[in-house]
């Protein structure tokens, strides 16, 4: 009889974790879908970014960085916003991020047939011999959650932080919320946040960026928030929500 009432509570929660695991699987696939709309619905209109990330091999910082300006001037022909930076903290010594902005997704579209067809671009992907310079290391796009930024906005050099975050599932939608109130908050000590959900080559995360015009902005910008009673009150209840995970971070420059 001791034995007929162990295998009765093991099927009981064989059930339970069974019902549990299926929970999760459906809150996953719930906020991907919420994800892949966002991204969708934004991008028709939002400022749409592609990342390429780089390591120079040793030695080679000066020649990869020639070589992506020289790309810079074919894509910028073809309609692209080009931004080069070097990551810094957070990351290894020669690492770059090639970053391509567009308006929306129809001038994205555009500008990818244009490329396809130019002799220029062709001419110059013969030159470069792949990994003579570097490795890709990674590349993703984005979509601005905020449809009022444009590609234009970047064309200043700026520093910048990147929190990139993963939500809990079932609380996507909270930890947007979440987002958009710190944003409040960190724009007024200076900061300029923007806020991208992921889109090819990524999984459905978020990156959180803060813009300055200089380290020392930044600087100023953390010792205010770090004095800020209203910031720690802030933290402490998100803290209690558990909304995302942060799942990693990183600072560097635009290059001059």
């Amino acid at each position: 009889m001791a034995q007929t009432g162990n295998i009765k509570i093991c099927d009981k929660m064989n059930k339970i974790n069974y019902l549990r695991g299926k929970e999760n699987y459906m809150k996953t696939i719930k906020n991907l879908i919420i994800m892949s709309l966002i991204s969708f619905s934004t991008a028709a209109f939002s400022d749409v970014v592609e990342v390429y990330t780089w390591k120079a091999k040793p030695g080679k910082d000066a020649e990869l960085i020639q070589l992506f300006r020289d790309a810079a001037a074919i894509h910028e022909k073809e309609g692209a916003t080009v931004a080069m930076e070097a990551m810094n903290v957070g990351d290894t010594m020669g690492t770059y991020q090639y970053v391509m902005r567009w308006d929306n997704s129809t001038d994205w579209g555009i500008s990818k047939d244009k490329l396809n067809t130019s002799a220029e671009w062709a001419a110059f992907g013969e030159k470069y011999t792949p990994g003579e310079l570097g490795e890709m290391t990674s590349s993703l796009s984005g979509v601005n959650l905020d449809s009022t930024v444009k590609a234009s906005d970047f064309s200043d050099p700026f520093v910048y932080s990147v929190q990139v975050w993963e939500a809990t599932p079932g609380k996507m939608q909270e930890m947007v919320s979440n987002f958009m109130m710190a944003k409040s908050m960190i724009e007024e000590t200076g900061a300029r946040v923007e806020i991208y959900s992921e889109g090819t080559g990524g999984n459905g995360k978020f990156h959180y960026v803060l813009l300055y015009d200089n380290w020392t902005e930044m600087g100023e910008s953390y010792a205010e928030l770090g004095a800020s009673s209203e910031w720690a009150a802030f933290q402490a209840s998100t803290a209690q929500g558990n909304s995302g995970t942060l799942v990693s971070s990183h600072s560097g420059q635009v290059i001059q």
